[in-house]
């Protein structure tokens, strides 16, 4: 596998993420939201505004990880050019990286520091599909075991953490899993 270095500020940074789910979207899926600092690729923002307009787009998703980090790269080719990426730290942001990979799709929108997803329900979102083959193969094992080091660090032993972090990761994908209703 070819090894890609990306600069830092390829990436932008998470202000808070959460998740929306209702029966009328993405079949009732439970989705992660984003909410990204775009001050560095203004692009971004434009992307999101423009896809108010028009729903149609094409998005190529690319999924990287090492031991501390996953790595979601968007390409975006339509209604306008960009690409960017979206780094997490698995120890704290695995989970909503899993939920990415689970609901195999995400909502991006912009802000700024001190934004919720709550307070900024109404804003633009753009909803991209994830699909389910750009999942890597050693995902599970990946997250699981950045569970788990946190789990040692908070002090469980070894195989106590490596029980622990299996028992996280069911819980975190029950909740992912979770479908909302057509009213």
């Amino acid at each position: 596998m070819k090894k890609t270095k990306i600069e830092d500020d390829f990436f932008l940074p998470i202000v808070r993420d959460g998740a929306i789910a209702t029966g009328s979207m993405a079949e009732g899926r439970n989705i992660p939201v984003l909410i990204l600092d775009c001050e560095k690729n203004l692009n971004v923002i434009n992307l999101i505004q423009l896809h108010e307009e028009s729903s149609l787009g094409d998005v190529l998703c690319t999924w990287g990880i090492n031991k501390k980090h996953a790595f979601l790269i968007l390409e975006v080719e339509r209604p306008v050019s960009v690409k960017f990426g979206v780094k997490f730290e698995l120890e704290t942001q695995g989970s909503v990286a899993d939920g990415i990979v689970q609901s195999n799709g995400l909502y991006i929108q912009y802000g700024e520091m001190g934004d919720t997803i709550i307070s900024n329900l109404d804003d633009s979102k753009l909803l991209i599909e994830v699909p389910a083959k750009t999942k890597l193969s050693d995902w599970d094992e990946k997250l699981t075991a950045a569970i788990s080091k946190r789990l040692r660090r908070e002090g469980l032993s070894r195989k106590e953490a490596k029980n622990a972090s299996k028992q996280s990761l069911e819980r975190m994908r029950e909740i992912w899993g979770y479908r909302m209703k057509k009213a």
